[in-house]
């Protein structure tokens, strides 16, 4: 079964992956609803009602950006906040100039170098040798946080980290 189709005018996607997703009780996103798309993450993704990240599997990303010309989405590639975020966390060494490039990116973005600290410490029990079982070795995003705190809850996957994490994702983003 597709867990994802592609309508005429909107994007139906079944079995979404985190229960609290607003699209789990209304599956399909009419075309109005899509305010932007972003290729940047991993997977691709798209911002729902100005407050919501919602990540398109990689195995429908050919059909998505095809549907996405068709119907003249607007994409917008902002600055991946939680590939920032939890760069920290992977298996690669960087070179302190590429860490204060970060955090001069992240500060450009609306967050203070006190913010990432404790965001980094919030999230750093769930993402600590996560790099290991990533889609990629070299990015670890929102989608792969999710998934993680996810696995790590079961069936209890709590509703204010979810949105916590959209919070943080969309700081940069402007309606």
């Amino acid at each position: 079964m597709r867990k994802i189709i592609f309508h005429e005018d909107a994007i139906e996607i079944r079995q979404y992956e985190f229960q609290v997703s607003s699209i789990r009780e209304n599956p399909i996103i009419s075309l109005d609803l899509i305010n932007e798309v972003n290729l940047n993450t991993f997977p691709v993704s798209i911002v729902i009602n100005h407050n919501e990240v919602i990540f398109i599997e990689a195995r429908y990303q050919k059909d998505f950006v095809q549907f996405v010309k068709e119907k003249k989405l607007k994409v917008e590639n902002r600055f991946d906040v939680w590939e920032a975020l939890n760069e920290v966390f992977l298996d690669t060494e960087f070179t302190e100039a590429h860490k204060e490039r970060t955090l001069a990116q992240l500060e450009g973005n609306g967050f203070t170098r006190e913010e990432v600290t404790q965001i980094r410490a919030e999230v750093s029990e769930l993402m600590q040798g996560w790099a290991a079982v990533a889609w990629e070795w070299n990015y670890l995003g929102q989608y792969d946080l999710l998934l993680n705190k996810k696995q790590s809850y079961l069936l209890l996957f709590p509703r204010d980290f979810y949105w916590w994490t959209m919070s943080i994702a969309l700081r940069n983003y402007h309606k």
